[in-house]
């Protein structure tokens, strides 16, 4: 998968996999680019608002025919008011806020446990945030739905982010209290209670760092977010307090259709155990689809995102079933486009450069940080200052995708003054003052003399006491490499980088011994997000405006969350959002029922 093997454990383990959302890490890698297949490109060129055809056809070349499933099918039958379809970051809170709401529940889930895969959320306001004193008021309104609309190419829909940005804080109170024990920290870096080192929640970036300003950033990562240390955890006690209130849950089953009557409402799902070829009826008053994304299914890859396939962008998945099968193949999506759903057209794939050498905790060996940057060719292409989406951007659009992350042996002095976003290294740290219990999220923003060394140990970082020496070490244009690194040192020298407009604070001339050079492939994805058309109350519409009766959707095949990339500004808005509106959709759905 990459040039140095990643376990998906070591991946995992106290890791927050996406910013936003999975805060998610992006490795490196060195795959190659691979052309799509003829029907990937011939489906690419078809999208239109609703991913349907437009050769007249009407058809979504994705999507495959509606299973045809009658009584004769079915072995089982059970009678519930609310069905959650899925069980993750989205699932467990509406599984809980349906069944608190009085609604008898029945849940099923396509893998073998809850899924869960990231650690971060961001959240505006209410009184948990007031910890850190970032409670309500703290950020400007209009300042941070303006950022997400500008980030998602005004794709996105504006209520829903309204709604995130208004209800996120009073829900991540709610989703915690299904935990007694959790220990909240004071700051990002406390020194943890040896008893509460398993379960604890903290701040990101609290106190802010003294070189950090937010308000002054062209793209800036708001001071919004916290993070778990055993996220599965939390979710599954949120799924508990729903078990305990009559909700019954089944694993390995997946949702096959959804059940409609002559109106067009959905009066249930169809579901079907792994492995097995009869059908179970489960009838209900309305349905929430809170399936997750669909990153292993090639062929709605290779429709919404095709330039992921062209550009050798590898996969990173972990939810499987008992027979070891991926799970995450946009069943929810397909369910809710049989019923007339319309699925929205701009998805974003969530690509997160952490750097080059990134090792088996998603650490880039610098970070992500903005040193100097150059391509295979020798030159210099971009303003380095730019968060780990948009670097991976720019690498895709190298020679051979990859480029060569320069610094030197000034990086301990350096790092205060780089940004405090994900990805990036903005903590400097002497060797052995990193405790084991943090969590990856907590790392990621550290780095050690002990973590230079190690990714220069195993090869991740080529490490030279000249430059001449460094270049003949590396595949560059090293003629070309030297001018480029004579031309950036004299804008250093000079205090403004006239060439690619990067902030002067990040302006650090290569010259101090030693030298440092890390390979920087494309990344990974860790989702492609997109979904059926939604509003604030998680409603699902069809093509003409109508709403789908019936139904609710929440997660990853919620429309309008994300749109052409990941956003950057608000680290863990996928799962902020997930968990948000996974409890409005439960409780609306039981408001139904």
């Amino acid at each position: 998968m990459t040039e140095h093997a990643i376990s998906r454990r070591n991946f995992l383990t106290g890791a927050g996999v996406a910013a936003a959302t999975l805060g998610a890490f992006g490795l490196t890698g060195c795959a190659q680019p691979k052309k799509q297949s003829e029907k990937a490109a011939a489906s690419s060129s078809t999208a239109s608002g609703s991913g349907k055809g437009d050769d007249g056809s009407g058809t979504n070349p994705w999507l495959g025919d509606k299973p045809q499933i009658s009584d004769s099918d079915v072995t089982e039958t059970i009678d519930a008011d609310v069905v959650i379809v899925g069980l993750g970051a989205s699932g467990c809170p509406a599984a809980r806020a349906a069944a608190e709401a009085g609604a008898h529940v029945v849940a099923i889930e396509a893998s073998s446990k809850i899924n869960s895969v990231a650690t971060d959320m961001a959240i505006i306001g209410g009184k948990t945030m007031a910890t850190w004193g970032r409670g309500d008021g703290f950020m400007d309104k209009k300042t941070v739905i303006n950022m997400h609309m500008e980030e998602g190419a005004h794709h996105s829909s504006q209520d829903i982010i309204t709604r995130w940005f208004d209800d996120s804080g009073a829900a991540l109170d709610w989703f915690i209290e299904a935990d007694p024990s959790l220990y909240v920290a004071k700051e990002t870096f406390e020194d943890i209670p040896e008893a509460n080192r398993s379960n604890f929640l903290f701040p990101y970036m609290y106190p802010v760092p003294e070189h950090y300003d937010y308000t002054k950033e062209v793209l800036p990562c708001y001071p919004t977010s916290v993070g778990f240390s055993d996220l599965a955890g939390m979710m599954q006690k949120n799924l508990q307090i729903a078990i305990d209130k009559g909700a019954e849950v089944r694993y390995d089953t997946k949702g096959v259709e959804l059940i409609q009557d002559d109106s067009g409402a959905v009066t249930g799902v169809y579901a079907q155990e792994v492995g097995s070829s009869s059908y179970i009826k489960i009838n209900a008053k309305s349905v929430v689809i809170t399936t997750g994304d669909y990153l292993e299914n090639d062929d709605m890859m290779a429709f919404f995102q095709p330039e992921c396939a062209e550009n050798g962008i590898q996969k990173l998945s972990l939810d499987m079933d008992k027979n070891g099968a991926y799970t995450n193949v946009g069943d929810g999506h397909k369910m809710l486009a049989w019923a007339g759903a319309e699925i929205e057209q701009w998805h974003a794939p969530m690509i997160h450069h952490m750097g080059g050498g990134a090792g088996s905790d998603g650490r880039g060996v610098i970070g992500n940080n903005g040193f100097l940057w150059l391509n295979k060719n020798g030159k210099r292409f971009m303003n380095e200052d730019v968060p780990g989406q948009q670097l991976e951007n720019q690498v895709e659009r190298q020679p051979d995708r990859f480029a060569w992350q320069f610094f030197d042996g000034a990086w301990p002095q350096e790092l205060e003054y780089f940004p405090a976003n994900h990805g990036c290294a903005c903590f400097y740290r002497e060797d052995g003052t990193v405790p084991d219990w943090y969590a990856n999220g907590q790392k990621i923003n550290i780095r050690t003399p002990s973590d230079i060394q190690a990714a220069v140990d195993d090869g991740r970082c080529i490490k030279a006491d000249t430059l001449d020496e460094l270049l003949a070490q590396i595949d560059i244009d090293a003629d070309e490499a030297k001018k480029s690194i004579e031309r950036y040192n004299e804008l250093c020298k000079a205090g403004e980088d006239t060439d690619y407009f990067k902030s002067s604070q990040r302006l650090f001339a290569l010259q101090t011994p030693p030298f440092y050079a890390a390979k920087c492939g494309v990344a990974l994805t860790l989702a492609n997000l997109g979904g059926a058309v939604s509003d604030g109350d998680c409603h699902v519409y069809a093509e003409d405006g109508t709403q789908l009766k019936g139904v609710y959707v929440a997660g990853a095949p919620q429309g309008g969350r994300f749109n052409v990339q990941y956003p950057i500004s608000l680290k863990g808005l996928s799962l902020a959002m997930c968990m948000t509106f996974g409890k409005i959709a439960g409780e609306n759905a039981a408001t139904q029922a």
